[in-house]
């Protein structure tokens, strides 16, 4: 992470993102989770973003063109708008989000993650990880957002838009677990996709976290994967480097 910009409060101060780069001489795990890069920020969000749109672009031009009144198509495109705030900034922030390292500094009104950025903090951190009930929010939540627009395109017999859309929407869903949740550090979404080695290795240097997983029972494996434990000199300085 490098310098911080602003000032560490709260449980953020026991959680390893938050510190200093040089303090992460001795691990390796930023080498597999975008615990520290900060440059890899314009590649998570395009991934996420250039692929989200794939579901609502076919569908919004499918209402467009469809005979729904023009103050129908208004309140139905701003219906979707309106629901995709509330799930991203109030929701989902509120059930997900807040069981990530990145939502632990007290100082920030806003998420500094490298997918979400910008995003508002409308719950508290929660370290341990996400409950059944969350998880199925999660998915009911996510489910709406991408097939909103189906029943009206329905509606008006817009068959290749509407299968459009569901294939933009799987195709997010598919490359946001294959390029992006693979190297996420909220480890109990629904959709992530970490090594349970390394997310384990990753807990473990985190008492604070580690305490609230064994307090829901999670088991750690004894087996530990990560083959560079002791960086050399070049990774170090690459890791600075990236870091200034």
């Amino acid at each position: 992470m490098g310098k911080p910009t602003t000032k560490i409060t709260g449980k953020a101060t026991k959680i390893c993102i938050w510190e200093q780069g040089d303090k992460c001489d001795d691990c390796n795990l930023d080498q597999e989770l975008f615990c520290r890069i900060r440059h890899l920020r314009l590649k998570y969000r395009t991934i996420f973003g250039g692929t989200f749109i794939l579901g609502p672009l076919p569908a919004i031009i499918g209402i467009i063109i469809s005979s729904f009144s023009p103050l129908s198509k208004f309140f139905i495109i701003f219906g979707w708008g309106i629901y995709a705030f509330f799930f991203l900034n109030i929701w989902e922030s509120h059930m997900l989000c807040n069981h990530c390292p990145y939502y632990a500094n007290n100082s920030e009104s806003k998420l500094n993650c490298p997918i979400d950025k910008g995003k508002l903090k409308t719950g508290t951190y929660d370290p341990g990880p996400l409950s059944r009930s969350e998880k199925i929010q999660f998915i009911i939540g996510v489910m709406i957002l991408g097939l909103y627009w189906i029943p009206f395109l329905f509606m008006k017999d817009q068959w290749i838009l509407a299968g459009l859309s569901i294939l933009g929407t799987i195709i997010w869903v598919f490359a946001t677990q294959k390029l992006i949740c693979v190297d996420c550090v909220n480890f109990s979404c629904p959709l992530n996709k970490v090594p349970k080695e390394i997310r384990d290795e990753f807990i473990r240097k985190n008492p604070i976290i580690r305490k609230a997983w064994e307090q829901k029972g999670y088991e750690f494996s004894e087996k530990n994967t990560l083959k560079d434990q002791n960086p050399s000199k070049e990774k170090i300085h690459k890791r600075q480097s990236l870091n200034m």
